[in-house]
């Protein structure tokens, strides 16, 4: 079972200090916040001063459509990439980005047959699909695998980071071998793929990128310090690139599943596991590629940037991360 403790402390205010200069509120916002009855001004949240306040923001948002606050129609995502898409998480993913109207590279590192499959199902419902094999711990596999991307479909709009695999073993008990190659894939894989859709996103001024990360990355696990550590460094990743991202409208978000039913759970006591989790149950690969998709396609997340979505059924409720 997991093991974790509580968060170390709660932030506090300082509520004698003015909002203004506790947030540092841009000049706009500011001048509401001085305003007082009967000094030519209106209150924040007034009836008459919200319409001047739109007003005076699109105006200061010259050159972006409804002040950059909802995605027109055709910002809409139509190319996705969803690294281990073959299975489990990764496959539930790429099948609804298809069903959201995107056209789904399928990554996979092995299993060939089964990104065949996921390719066939997308094909299925109209739109177009293609595997490409890539390790993605492999710097030259990444680079030609978003090539080949761009070769077909001219462009990528969303990318999914969601290979991972597990070495488990007692931090004492743990082979440097078994560290690396978790590292390796599930950290060093994600800023490869993380650099690469950049490139195509930054040029195209739009993007979206989801990184899948894990709960255990953010309150820990025994016998996985090198799962942990690769899904915290992942969460860490996310946040750093989405402020580099941010000022060429590509967004970088990060999703953190707890327990779900797929391969990687099987054989686990999953009765035991199930009686730790407020909901009681474990996760479908669907719930997760529900919040995935509204990251990566719905204009209503157009935005949120730089957060982390934790999906466990309440497993790790008070964790910070």
């Amino acid at each position: 079972m997991l093991l974790f403790a509580n968060p170390a402390g709660i932030a506090t205010f300082n509520v004698s200090k003015p909002l203004s200069n506790v947030f540092d509120l841009p000049r706009i916002a500011r001048s509401y916040i001085r305003a007082r009855p009967g000094a030519g001004g209106s209150l924040p949240g007034s009836a008459s001063a919200i319409p001047t306040l739109r007003a005076r923001l699109r105006r200061s948002a010259t050159g972006k459509a409804a002040c950059g606050l909802v995605a027109s129609v055709a910002d809409v995502p139509k190319v996705a990439l969803v690294t281990g898409g073959s299975r489990g998480i990764g496959r539930a993913v790429a099948l609804e980005l298809a069903r959201s109207g995107c056209d789904v590279v399928v990554n996979y590192a092995s299993a060939e047959a089964a990104a065949s499959e996921v390719v066939a199902q997308i094909q299925a419902m109209g739109r177009e699909a293609i595997a490409v094999k890539a390790d993605v711990s492999n710097q030259e596999q990444v680079e030609a695998m978003f090539a080949q991307t761009v070769e077909r479909f001219k462009r990528l709009d969303v990318l999914v980071n969601n290979a991972g695999i597990t070495r488990d073993g007692l931090l004492l008990r743990m082979k440097k071998e078994q560290w690396s190659q978790v590292i390796d894939l599930n950290l060093t894989g994600v800023f490869l793929c993380l650099q690469a859709s950049c490139k195509l996103m930054l040029k195209q001024r739009s993007g979206r990128i989801v990184n899948i990360s894990s709960v255990v990355g953010q309150i820990g696990n025994p016998g996985q310090a090198n799962y942990a550590a690769a899904k915290g460094g992942v969460l860490s990743l996310t946040k750093a690139a989405a402020k580099e991202c941010a000022s060429r409208s590509v967004t970088v978000n990060a999703v953190a599943p707890g327990f779900i039913a797929t391969e990687m759970t099987h054989g686990l006591p999953l009765d035991e596991i199930a009686k730790g989790i407020p909901l009681g149950r474990l996760g479908q690969p669907e719930e997760v590629a529900g919040l995935v998709r509204f990251l990566a396609t719905d204009p209503a997340a157009a935005y949120i940037t730089g957060h982390i979505f934790t999906i466990d059924g309440g497993l790790a409720i008070g964790a910070s991360g």
